[in-house]
C-alpha cells in the first residue's frame, strides 16, 4: 500500500527523462561569477552553455537585486511550456535564435513579486507556512523514494508481453447478421464444419446477413472493445461469437495473428514495465525499513475496533495512548494516532461511516501511511536530504510560487474589476468568436471501393431509398471493421476531420455527401439535420465574457506593477540570446 499512498512524485522524478535538446544558452560573461556555472567561453563578453544540461543549470540567467534566476530555472519552464517559437531576426549565415525573452521577464517579475511579498510579510502567513511545511515534508519523502525507484529496472519479459498486447493485429474474416437466432445457427453450422465463405455468401443473397468472409487484417486501435476482449485469447483458426455489435451479431474467423514492428510502441511498453519495477522497488524499500527500525504491535492492531463503540467509542480510542508500533529514535505511533488518520478520512463527520461499516476498512490503509510518513521522514534526516541542492531548489521554486499567488492575490487582484460597459465592448468587437458553429445531423455507410460508392450516391439521388440501399448495396465495408461510425448523432462542424468538413460544406437536409477516408473507405452520407451558425445573445456569454475580459485586465495590473518595481529595484539580465 505505501507505493499507492506515497510513490506517485517519486516515479515522476526517478522517470527516464527525455533527450536533452541541443539548444545552447549565450550568457553576459559575469554568469561566470558562479562556480557551479561551468562554462566555456564564446568570446571575450559571452560565455556558452547548453539550455538543458546539470553543467550550465547553476548559471545566472538574471539577477533581480541579490536574488538570482538560474538557466535550469529558464529550462524547466521552456519544458512545461514546449516551447515552440519563430524565429528572430539574424544576420545571414548565424543560427536561428529563440525568443525566450517573455519566458525570461516572467521568471525576473516572479521574483519581484516575491521579494515584495516578503517586504510585507505574506511568508509569515500561518496558513503559507503551513502549506509550504507539507510540501517540505511531501518533498523528503519523494526524494528518499527516488533512490530504490532510479535502481529499478525493466523485466524484459514484462516490456515483450506488453509490446506484442499493444501492437497485435488480427487477420480476420467476418459475417454480421441481424438476428440473434440467426447468428446462432450460423455458429453451430460453422462448428459442425460448414465453409465460412459458403454460408456468408448464401446469407447475403437471402439478404439476412452482411459480409463477404474476405480475411483482412485488423490492428487493436480499429477493434471494437467488445470484439477485442472477445479476441483476447484467440488462436489462429479460431471462430469466436457470436458477438452483438451495434444492431447485430458478428461471428469472427481468426485467419492468422502478427505483431508488427512498432518502435514508439516498444518504448510505451519499456515505460509501463519500469512502473512496475519502480512501485516493487520502493515496496521492497519500505518494508526494509519496517523490518530494520519498526516494532509492530499485530495483535494490538488487528484486535481495533473502529465501529464497536459507535461515535462515543470512536472517540475514546482517539484518548488510546497505547502503542502499536515503535520506532527505532522517534515518539511511537499510538492508538490515537491512528485514531486521528481515520477521523481524517471522513469530512462530514464519522457517525455515518461508522453506521455505514466504512472505518474498518480503512485501518490497514491508515495505519500504513502514519507508519510510512514516519519511516520516510526518518530516513530523509538519516541521509541529510534537506540539504542537498536539489531540495533546496524544490521546495524554493514552490516557496516562491505560494508567495507570487499570495501577493497577486493581495496586492492586485483586489484593484482590477471589470464594468459592464467593458464587457459589452468586449462582445461587440469580438462577435464572432461567440458564434456557435455549423451542427450535423448524419447518418451513413460505407464502401471498400470508390465506384461502388459513387453508383450508390447516384442511385440515390435518383430517388432510390437509403435504408433499403443501405441493407442491400454490394461491396460495403463490414459496420465493425468501419473507421467510423454514422448514427444519427448531432455533430459540430469544427469536430469533423477538415475533409470530411469540406464534403457536407453547403449541405442542407436530405442532402447526399460523398466522404473518402483513406484509400479502403468512402462514405455515402445523409444529411438528416443541418443547423447554421449562430451568433449566441450577449446574455448567454456574459460570464464568459466577464472572465475574459477580467484576465487580460489581471495580467495587465501584473505587467504594469512589474514595470513599477522593476524601476525600483536593480535588475539585470545576463541570458543575450539561445539558439538551437
Amino acid at each position: 500500500m505505501i507505493a499507492d499512498l506515497f510513490l506517485a512524485a517519486a516515479l515522476a522524478a526517478a522517470a527516464p527523462k527525455a533527450p536533452a535538446v541541443t539548444a545552447k544558452a549565450f550568457l553576459k560573461a559575469a554568469a561566470t561569477a558562479t562556480p557551479a556555472c561551468k562554462a566555456k567561453s564564446a568570446g571575450d563578453e559571452l560565455v556558452e552553455v547548453l539550455l538543458f544540461s546539470p553543467e550550465g543549470a547553476e548559471c545566472p540567467v538574471a539577477k533581480v537585486g541579490d536574488d538570482v534566476v538560474l538557466l535550469r530555472e529558464l529550462a524547466s519552464t521552456l519544458e512545461a511550456r514546449h516551447l515552440s517559437r519563430p524565429a528572430r531576426a539574424r544576420t545571414p549565415g548565424s543560427p536561428p535564435a529563440m525568443d525566450v525573452r517573455p519566458e525570461v521577464d516572467r521568471l525576473v517579475t516572479a521574483r519581484l513579486f516575491v521579494q515584495e511579498a516578503r517586504e510585507i510579510q505574506l511568508d509569515q502567513q500561518a496558513e503559507l507556512k503551513d502549506d509550504l511545511e507539507r510540501m517540505r515534508g511531501a518533498t523528503l519523502r519523494d526524494m528518499v523514494q527516488r533512490i530504490p525507484a532510479r535502481k529499478a529496472k525493466a523485466d524484459p519479459k514484462l516490456v515483450e508481453k506488453a509490446y506484442r498486447e499493444a501492437v497485435r493485429e488480427w487477420k480476420l474474416a467476418s459475417v454480421l447478421v441481424d438476428k440473434e437466432e440467426d447468428a446462432k445457427t450460423l455458429a453451430a453450422a460453422l462448428k459442425g464444419g460448414a465453409e465460412f465463405e459458403g454460408l456468408a455468401k448464401k446469407l447475403k443473397a437471402d439478404k439476412t446477413g452482411r459480409g463477404d468472409a474476405k480475411s483482412q487484417w485488423v490492428p487493436r486501435k480499429k477493434m471494437l472493445p467488445e470484439l477485442l476482449e472477445a479476441l483476447r485469447d484467440a488462436k489462429k483458426g479460431d471462430l469466436v461469437g457470436p458477438l452483438k455489435v451495434g444492431a447485430g451479431w458478428v461471428i469472427l474467423r481468426v485467419d492468422g495473428i502478427r505483431y508488427p514492428n512498432d518502435p514508439a510502441a516498444r518504448a510505451t511498453a519499456r515505460e509501463q514495465a519500469l512502473l512496475v519495477a519502480q512501485r516493487e522497488a520502493i515496496r521492497a524499500f519500505y518494508l526494509d525499513l519496517v523490518k530494520r527500525h519498526a516494532v509492530v504491535d499485530e495483535a494490538l492492531l488487528k484486535s481495533l475496533d473502529f465501529e464497536a463503540g459507535g461515535e462515543k467509542g470512536f472517540g475514546e480510542l482517539a484518548k488510546d495512548e497505547r502503542p502499536l508500533a515503535r520506532i527505532e529514535g522517534e515518539k511511537p505511533i499510538t492508538v490515537g494516532d491512528l485514531t486521528h488518520e481515520l477521523g481524517k478520512k471522513f469530512f462530514h463527520g464519522i457517525a455515518a461511516p461508522i453506521a455505514d461499516k466504512k472505518v474498518n476498512t480503512q485501518k490497514d490503509l491508515a495505519f500504513e501511511k502514519l507508519l510510512g510518513t514516519r519511516l520516510l521522514d526518518r530516513e530523509a534526516r538519516l541521509r541529510k536530504l534537506a540539504e542537498t541542492t536539489d531540495y533546496r531548489l524544490e521546495t524554493g521554486a514552490y516557496e516562491r510560487a505560494l508567495l507570487f499567488g499570495a501577493f497577486v492575490e493581495t496586492v492586485i487582484k483586489p484593484d482590477v474589476k471589470v464594468q459592464e460597459a467593458e464587457a459589452v465592448a468586449f462582445y461587440d468587437k469580438n462577435k464572432a468568436k461567440f458564434t456557435s458553429p455549423e451542427m450535423y445531423k448524419l447518418d451513413g455507410f460505407a464502401f471498400e471501393k470508390a465506384s461502388d460508392a459513387e453508383a450508390a450516391l447516384a442511385k440515390l439521388k435518383d430517388g432510390t431509398d437509403f435504408a433499403w440501399l443501405r441493407n442491400t448495396a454490394t461491396g460495403q465495408v463490414p459496420v465493425e471493421k468501419r473507421t467510423l461510425q454514422f448514427d444519427g448523432s448531432t455533430v459540430s462542424a469544427g469536430s469533423l476531420a477538415p475533409e470530411l468538413a469540406r464534403s457536407l460544406a453547403g449541405s442542407r437536409a436530405g442532402d447526399y455527401r460523398l466522404y473518402g477516408a483513406g484509400d479502403t473507405e468512402f462514405y455515402v452520407l445523409k444529411v438528416l439535420e443541418q443547423t447554421p451558425p449562430a451568433t449566441q445573445p450577449y446574455a448567454d456569454v456574459r460570464e464568459a465574457i466577464g472572465k475574459k475580459v477580467f484576465g487580460e485586465k489581471m495580467d495587465k495590473a501584473i505587467a504594469d506593477y512589474a514595470a513599477k518595481l522593476r524601476k525600483a529595484q536593480r535588475v539585470e539580465v545576463l541570458l543575450v540570446r539561445v539558439t538551437p
